[in-house]
């Protein structure tokens, strides 16, 4: 059987990142968030801290974080060779194991690859998202509402730089949006690993062929 891998892009609030963590712990699968950072500073030996400066980050704000140095040739490292090293990291994380990655373009960047599912986690209920960054952040309610605002702007910004002409969140970029405040998260977990079964069945009847 060949690796199944999942893209999630998510509002702030919606729960996307628990989601991810929690079906590929179910599913055995690695899980790559921050932890695709740890991935490109291991496999390039970049500096670790200023890298973050660089992670889903518009071309304004990247421009601001200027001094990134590569520890091994003290050469800038720029917007550019941030994009290049990420893009190959991803693909080469995908093609040996069954993961769930988490932004960072990842639905663009696997976008051909058959194996590839991907998902978008919304939520209509702006209280829904306000509501669980309030307990799970230990955030006042207007703390929330204005962080919710600001990570989805630059959220936003990032993925439409990267791709141009295309709208963030937009359905034709994945292949399941779902609104976790409908379900809840509990649901909507089960959910996605029921469409993982039913995709995982599906390409093994197409290998079987």
């Amino acid at each position: 059987m060949k690796n199944i891998v999942i893209t999630i892009e998510r509002e702030y609030g919606s729960g996307g990142k628990y989601i991810g963590e929690e079906v590929a712990k179910r599913l055995g699968y690695k899980f790559y968030d921050k932890e695709l950072l740890n991935e490109i500073y291991e496999k390039n030996d970049c500096n670790y801290a200023l890298l973050e400066e660089f992670d889903e980050k518009t071309k304004s704000s990247i421009l601001k974080s200027l001094g990134l140095v590569s520890i091994e040739n003290d050469s800038m490292f720029t917007e550019e060779k941030y994009h290049a090293l990420v893009k190959a990291t991803i693909k080469e994380l995908a093609s040996s194991s069954s993961c769930v990655f988490i932004g960072r373009d990842t639905n663009q960047i696997l976008k051909n690859e058959k194996n590839a599912i991907h998902f978008f986690i919304y939520a209509k209920d702006e209280e829904f998202k306000i509501k669980r960054k309030m307990e799970r952040e230990n955030l006042t309610y207007e703390e929330a509402k204005e962080k919710m605002h600001e990570v989805d702007k630059s959220r936003k910004k990032f993925y439409e730089s990267l791709n141009k002409g295309h709208t963030w969140g937009i359905k034709e970029d994945y292949d399941f949006c779902i609104d976790s405040s409908v379900l809840g998260i509990d649901k909507t977990i089960e959910l996605i690993l029921e469409i993982i079964q039913k995709f995982q069945n599906n390409e093994e009847c197409k290998d079987e062929r």
